[in-house]
């Protein structure tokens, strides 16, 4: 994200964040899309499929929110 090389030149883009922030952050918000999901699928699962796969997604996104926290605190 921070630099872009081309064929014989090098063009800087500018972002606020490091790659591997930005990862987080792109992860965290995929996590965060499938949980609201999985909350609307949960209400018609008999099975209780979505209800599980709930309980992970939300795991991921709290151990991910922790991470950018952390790197957010180290600047």
């Amino acid at each position: 994200m921070q630099d872009q090389t081309t064929r014989g030149s090098t063009s800087v883009i500018d972002s606020p964040v490091d790659d591997a922030t930005y990862n987080v952050l792109q992860a965290l918000t995929s996590k965060l899309e499938a949980i609201e999901a999985y909350e609307l699928y949960a209400e018609q699962d008999d099975e209780g499929l979505f209800s599980e796969l709930l309980e992970d997604e939300r795991r991921h996104a709290e151990r991910l929110l922790d991470s950018l926290r952390k790197r957010l605190g180290s600047r």
